[in-house]
């Protein structure tokens, strides 16, 4: 049986990857609070946030100030994000629940879930099909979780390489197929639909039409594909203002804050960057495919507006 205990990891990087705590991350930890009523939400930090979202979900949580893991079997963990991903299944391990990455967000109760041993979504994208840890549920000790860990023997990724995802999402597939008996696996409409192509961005964030997945749980947000369009300089006044499929998703979780919460000076101007920006993407992403350097400057050019 897996635990309501509910796990967050943010702020392993000083600078937060480029992306501090804000409106959406706000918004995906308040669908998990109220939809899946956990016993307890623990957000684990290093260095941790000082933005008005993060004060105002603060009171409703646990933080849990951490050391980043640097090694794994004695490999170096240089990345942010895999010192992450071996915090995450430590913890799953020893006292079991549900792990979400801070842009997952949530629509529907996993009760449904719970009385397996373990459950991952598949996940496709341009590699092919993988299991993704954005969303994890594991009881402790959960022996998937444990053979899963223990492939971290063999971990060689230095950063962002061609051994990137290996061990976060195509090496759980590979011994899901193998021990199928330990696993439970749901299918990409679970959590992981739409998908991180540029397509599967656009529908998010681009698309008036509301997102109606019928067997959905949750929705990965993909906030590295989608910050500098669409997320970047977001406010509660445009969420209600434009119709999007991920602004359709997020009004209920805003509904109690004022348009100008979070507001920064210089906000409008901000805004209206942002926008130029998104209008830019289909120019950018065709000079990204024939142009990359070209497309490198005009993004710089576009960031320097800000």
């Amino acid at each position: 049986m897996i635990p309501r205990n509910l796990f967050y990891c943010f702020g392993l990087s000083p600078d937060f990857g480029g992306k501090p705590f804000g409106l959406l991350h706000y918004a995906s930890v308040v669908s998990a609070l109220d939809r899946l009523r956990p016993d307890r939400c623990v957000v684990a930090v290093v260095h941790e946030p000082d933005t008005p979202w993060w004060h105002r979900i603060r009171p409703r949580i646990e933080v849990r100030h951490i050391t980043a893991p640097a090694e794994v079997f004695g490999n170096p963990l240089r990345h942010y994000a895999h010192q992450a991903d071996v915090w995450r299944m430590r913890t799953l391990l020893e006292e079991g629940g549900i792990y979400l990455d801070a842009d997952v967000l949530v629509v529907r109760d996993f009760a449904p879930l719970l009385d397996s041993a373990m459950v991952l979504g598949l996940q496709h994208d341009a590699l092919g099909e993988g299991l993704c840890n954005a969303v994890m549920l594991a009881a402790p000790g959960a022996p998937f979780m444990r053979r899963w860990y223990e492939s971290y023997r063999s971990f060689r990724s230095t950063g962002r390489d061609r051994h990137w995802d290996e061990h976060s999402v195509r090496i759980p597939r590979q011994l899901a197929a193998e021990h199928p008996d330990e696993i439970r696996i749901l299918p990409t409409t679970a959590f992981f639909t739409p998908n991180p192509s540029d397509a599967g961005i656009d529908r998010l964030f681009a698309d008036p039409r509301p997102l109606e997945v019928a067997d959905a749980f949750a929705h990965h947000l993909w906030e590295s594909n989608a910050w500098m369009p669409f997320i970047d300089g977001l406010t509660i006044a445009e969420v209600r203002r434009r119709d999007t499929a991920f602004h359709h998703l997020v009004r209920p979780c805003l509904a109690d804050l004022p348009d100008d919460f979070a507001l920064p000076a210089g906000g409008a101007r901000n805004q209206a960057a942002r926008r130029r920006r998104s209008r830019m993407q289909p120019i950018l992403r065709t000079l990204d495919r024939h142009a990359p350097r070209l497309a490198w400057r005009v993004r710089h050019q576009l960031l320097a507006k800000t």
